[in-house]
């Protein structure tokens, strides 16, 4: 559309504005002028997020200043987003653009349903799909890109407090018995060992995780085709370190009834000595501690032969996605606002010095983290990196599975009955 039909259209809208608000009725010049004034803008949009990393909100708003929209977003509780946005697909009350987990069925929850939009039309008018790294956009068996990425391949960590750790006179453990001594040690100083958000269920299931993977790195694959079962070794000796660990006052008091956020608050603020979470946290974690903040592998813990070349992460190809609402009422804005966005939190990534998943012409500003600059080479050097469990089983399973694993932390179950019950639920249709 050229300017002169722009402009004549702008004029038969504001006539028609003026004449249906001669009719005297007020709430329908409230509406007529609202419909104007987005007219002028260029529409709105609505977006929904569950992150709280800061520069999420400052990105969003910056795209959509450049578009000339008006956006209206949430961001969102984790935990309550599941739910709002399964409740969302199934009453066909999506929003325009909004988030999604990672995870082969929380994927499947949205493409199942036919409920987004692919964005094939506007990567080749706009010619940005060039931009992205190879394998961050996924394409489906119809050829069809339905989402783009707005975080980076990541994975467990366990940071520390180097200030806190160094008044305890204890050095970052290695192994498990190194584990024990300072978790003893900072108990007996009155120092919250571990820092975990078991009301949220998955930062436990993050540590159990990764304790098989210290045992076996193949035991959950073998496990999940059935060439062993969950009752075996690996998955035994895993559960009786959660239980020693819980018997030796690991975590905060009441950390079945914090959630993650709350947790990491605790070790934000310096009242606990250390977190172990997923590499997501370094952003809230430098900016309040600092050159304080330590990194270290997850402590060699079991019977793996060469345990720090593996972790628990998030390669997969069912990753984090922004999608678009197929129903948009302003479908190509929504499409080209969620690529544009998705670029756009890249180069906040590469500002703040850490790991990205396409083409930015930004450079870090400032000196990047000690910390975090050394789990950059780390997880780059990871030989083998196990897709966190949640995310490559069913739904329905994930959330049997993690309820189990919440039990697992409560020291209410042995480890014989946790295998046992984890090997039905996994084994179920």
């Amino acid at each position: 559309m050229n300017h002169k039909k722009q402009s004549l259209l702008s004029l038969l809208t504001i006539g028609l504005v003026l004449m249906l608000s001669g009719c005297g009725n007020d709430a329908w010049d409230k509406q007529a002028l609202e419909a104007l004034n987005e007219t002028k803008q260029g529409g709105t949009l609505t977006l929904w997020m569950f992150n709280t990393d800061i520069y999420l909100k400052p990105a969003a708003e910056e795209v959509a200043k450049e578009m000339n929209i008006k956006l209206n977003y949430e961001f969102i509780n984790p935990e309550r987003y599941k739910t709002k946005i399964k409740v969302a697909v199934s009453a066909n009350e999506l929003p325009d653009v909004f988030a999604q987990y990672l995870g082969k069925s929380e994927r499947e929850i949205i493409l199942n349903a036919n409920v987004a939009a692919p964005l094939n039309d506007v990567f080749t008018s706009s010619g940005l799909e060039s931009k992205f790294d190879k394998g961050s956009l996924v394409k489906e068996a119809d050829g069809s890109i339905y989402s783009v990425p707005y975080r980076p391949e990541q994975s467990q960590v366990v940071v520390y407090n180097k200030k806190l750790m160094a008044s305890l006179g204890i050095q970052p453990p290695k192994t498990w018995d190194e584990l024990l001594a300072v978790i003893q040690t900072a108990n007996r100083k009155g120092v919250t060992p571990i820092a975990l958000g078991g009301k949220d269920r998955w930062p436990g299931d993050i540590i159990y995780n990764t304790l098989v993977l210290r045992e076996d790195p193949n035991a959950f694959n073998r496990a999940l085709n059935h060439e062993i079962k969950f009752t075996e070794k690996p998955f035994v000796d895993a559960a009786d370190k959660v239980i020693q660990l819980v018997q030796a006052n690991a975590f905060q008091p009441g950390y079945l009834n914090q959630s993650d956020l709350e947790a990491r608050d605790l070790f934000y603020k310096g009242k606990a000595l250390m977190i172990c979470n997923g590499s997501w946290i370094f952003t809230k974690a430098i900016s309040s501690l600092g050159d304080d903040l330590g990194y270290i592998k997850f402590p060699q813990t079991g019977a793996a032969a060469d345990p720090f070349s593996t972790n628990t992460g998030e390669r997969s190809s069912t990753p984090y996605g922004l999608f678009v609402n197929i129903q948009s009422q302003q479908l190509q804005k929504a499409k080209e606002f969620t690529i544009r966005y998705s670029l756009k939190i890249n180069n906040e990534l590469v500002k703040l010095g850490q790991a990205s998943y396409a083409d930015s012409e930004m450079k870090p500003e400032g000196k990047i983290n000690d910390a975090y600059a050394e789990y950059l080479v780390d997880f780059k050097n990871f030989k083998f990196i196990q897709t966190y469990w949640y995310s490559a089983i069913t739904t329905s399973k994930g959330e049997e599975y993690r309820d189990l694993n919440q039990k697992l932390y409560t020291g209410t179950l042995s480890s014989s009955q946790y295998t046992e019950s984890m090997e039905q639920i996994m084994r179920k249709p």
